[in-house]
């Protein structure tokens, strides 16, 4: 059996991290990317029941690109990533300072917390890279952190048909491709209510946007 460490699943990512800056580009998935992060933003901001200001935590936060966009919106960002590398390189481009938090740790993890609680929370395509018993531990996290009147944004790969996928990385599972019917039903389950979700259809993998809210009976 496999088994998946933050030992590995740091190592790959730091490799990815670091050929990114190797090869120049602005942030992970290149320079296109970051031109999309004031957009991104706003979608997630749009919907009126979305906080405007407060504490915000980024999952998979990368160089921090929407922790620096959130931080100019006025709120109290934290931002997580596995890798050491995508951490280092977001305290380059803007230091650690009264608005702006970067810790490098796994969210994944059972042992993982936070002292503070977090009005918004942003998974900018961290789900997918989280594979089996890890994401009820990931989810059971997130609700956690989530402040009892907060919302989750979440942006994940799903499947073009009905079934589930796994790609590897260097033989290794790398993302989980589930249909967005399985997301779902994965989110009530971690104590969840689905305030809303889109399909964005692609050319090979679909994409799912997700608000959540902690459901009533599940308010800690």
């Amino acid at each position: 059996m496999l088994v998946l460490t933050l030992d590995n699943l740091s190592l790959i990512y730091d490799a990815l991290y670091q050929a990114a800056i190797d090869q120049g580009w602005a942030c992970w998935g290149g320079d296109q990317r970051m031109a999309q992060g004031v957009s991104q933003l706003q979608r997630i901001l749009s919907p009126h029941f979305v906080p405007k200001s407060g504490t915000a935590l980024e999952l998979g936060c990368g160089e921090g690109h929407l922790c620096r966009l959130l931080a100019a919106h006025g709120y109290r960002v934290t931002g997580v990533d596995i890798s050491s590398v995508a951490i280092a390189w977001a305290k380059q481009k803007q230091p650690p300072s009264d608005t702006i938090h970067y810790l490098q740790s796994d969210i994944a993890a059972a042992d993982f917390t936070l002292d503070a609680r977090f009005d918004l929370i942003i998974d900018g395509n961290c789900l997918h890279c989280v594979i089996g018993d890890r994401r009820a531990v990931f989810l059971k996290n997130i609700h956690t952190l989530l402040h009892e009147h907060g919302i989750v944004f979440i942006s994940s790969l799903c499947s073009q048909d009905a079934d589930n996928h796994i790609l590897l990385h260097q033989n290794m599972p790398y993302r989980f491709i589930p249909t967005a019917h399985y997301i779902i039903v994965e989110m009530i389950a971690a104590g969840f209510s689905v305030l809303e979700h889109h399909v964005h259809r692609r050319d090979q993998i679909n994409h799912i946007n997700l608000f959540l809210k902690k459901t009533a009976a599940h308010h800690h």
